[in-house]
């Protein structure tokens, strides 16, 4: 049988404080014995962060610009309401939302689109007239100006924000539910 090499001078491993020998070596998964000793967590509120910052006197390389005001990322109503779908009848309810407002995005995204479409369009044509001749060119090219500004018009921004809108809630809901129809659907399977 072969056997261990002897241990190197100097070499401690198995001892304890002392020199009386320790049991097998713990796994590194297993806590050490005694008391559990966790570390103080700091912890800092979003109204703190720009009196810190002021605090700070050295600044690193690429630091935030004096006066930003990190603004909070807000949380989508319908990510707070529509939580992960926990019954059939819950599921039943979200498919219905989902099925009620698909129509709309259908044709707010459809309505979008094509004013986007006619937009680029136009804004090709503005960028490869020449100056104008005349009086009457003049107020053909004031005429599509005024129709390419629409693009900033609020009526149109709403619709671009509301069909991004939707498209994000749908996008939500649809999650949700294929989260609970593969918790589902692993539930009633068998694996070998």
């Amino acid at each position: 049988a072969r056997r261990p090499p002897p241990p190197r001078a100097g070499h401690l491993q198995g001892l304890a404080p002392g020199g009386l020998k320790t049991s097998a070596p713990r796994p590194p998964c297993q806590p050490q014995p005694g008391p559990h000793k966790a570390k103080p967590r700091k912890i800092v509120f979003e109204d703190e962060l720009l009196s810190q910052a002021l605090l700070d006197a050295k600044k690193p390389i690429g630091a935030i610009p004096k006066g930003h005001k990190p603004r909070p990322h807000p949380v989508p109503d319908y990510e707070l309401k529509y939580p992960p779908v926990s019954s059939e009848r819950e599921r039943s309810r979200y498919a219905a939302v989902f099925q009620d407002q698909y129509g709309e995005f259908v044709e707010l995204q459809r309505e979008v689109g094509c004013a986007q479409a006619k937009l680029r369009q136009l804004e090709a044509l503005l960028s490869s007239l020449p100056p104008p001749q005349s009086q009457k060119e003049a107020q053909v090219a004031a005429r599509v100006w005024r129709e390419f500004e629409k693009k900033r018009d609020p009526g149109f921004l709403d619709k671009q924000a509301r069909c991004h809108y939707l498209k994000g809630k749908l996008r939500h809901l649809k999650t949700q539910i294929q989260k609970f129809n593969d918790q589902g659907d692993s539930e009633g399977s068998v694996y070998f």
